[in-house]
């Protein structure tokens, strides 16, 4: 539950970084830094990295253009990764690096930024803060 939570909380604090512009140019001129392929490299919580397990590596965000978003995850069973479920939601550039990505489950709020092909998505709520790294694929 807590990997799906933070996987959609960086899909947010995307759209919300790639949603502004340093120039006079409108948002329909840019297009979304969110919008994209994504797979986790890094976790923390609470400023202190944790291991990311094997078959999370293979967990992909698809943050689409129409606001919509998937994301599937993958468990390890029996020495393998198996699709464990797919989910999809929407997401919301609410400004100033910050996102609202609505999955089926719960709603997020994130702060994300952006450097080159890598997304840092960074959220807190009552166990702590926790920060995830992504990179575009």
């Amino acid at each position: 539950m807590k990997k799906i939570i933070l996987l959609f909380a960086v899909s947010i604090s995307i759209c919300i970084t790639s949603c502004q512009t340093d120039d006079d140019a409108g948002p329909a001129d840019t297009k979304d830094k969110f919008i994209g392929s994504w797979k986790i490299t890094q976790e923390f919580e609470n400023g202190i990295e944790v291991t990311v397990e094997t078959c999370t590596l293979q967990d992909v965000l698809t943050i689409k253009d129409d606001q919509n978003l998937t994301s599937t995850s993958y468990i390890a069973e029996n020495g393998t990764c198996k699709l464990e479920e797919t989910l999809t939601g929407t997401w919301e550039n609410l400004g100033d690096n910050k996102y609202k990505i609505t999955p089926e489950i719960d709603e997020v709020e994130a702060t994300i930024t952006f450097s080159g092909n890598t997304m840092t998505v960074e959220t807190t709520d009552e166990e702590g803060d926790f920060k995830q790294i992504l990179a575009r694929i």
